[in-house]
């Protein structure tokens, strides 16, 4: 299957840095489905959420956006910042995390996390990942995913 490059590198990102689907321990035999990133580089958070609505379909109204920043940053500003580079509407984002005073209070634009969840959608990702990565290695061996429904690692 062909790719192109921004489905390609949100498919990495999402490999690398996004999270995964886990057992839910709230609900006996849930599990969650996440397609989420976290990052402080505003271009790996774009990309990631332009290849989720421009090459996953995923409608801008079902993100969810929320940051981390620390005491002393201005969280309207911050957040209408993440707002600009996501087009995500504040209205859309979780409640902003304070963590206590950083070191560089005002020379940090926090960290943002993309937030969307989709059982349909997550399995997708996880075949165009394999889709991508074939080929790469001869062994399935080292491409193992972790399969919440049977708790185990299985080979991708």
């Amino acid at each position: 299957m062909a790719h192109n490059r921004r489905e390609l590198i949100g498919i990495i990102l999402w490999w690398a840095e996004g999270t995964k689907s886990r057992r839910d321990t709230r609900w006996k035999n849930a599990v969650s489905y996440p397609v989420e990133i976290t990052n402080t580089n505003e271009a790996i958070i774009k990309i990631f959420v332009d290849f989720l609505v421009e090459d996953l379909c995923v409608p801008v109204e079902k993100l969810r956006v929320q940051i981390q920043i620390h005491e002393g940053d201005n969280r309207v500003t911050l957040e209408k910042y993440w707002s600009n580079i996501t087009g995500v509407p504040v209205t859309q984002f979780n409640k902003t995390i304070v963590r206590p005073p950083g070191k560089k209070v005002g020379k940090s634009k926090g960290t943002c996390k993309v937030r969307f969840a989709d059982k349909l959608v997550y399995r997708q990702l996880e075949q165009r990942l394999m889709d991508a990565l074939v080929g790469v290695y001869d062994s399935g061996e080292i491409l193992r995913v972790y399969d919440p429904s049977k708790r185990e690692n299985i080979l991708l």
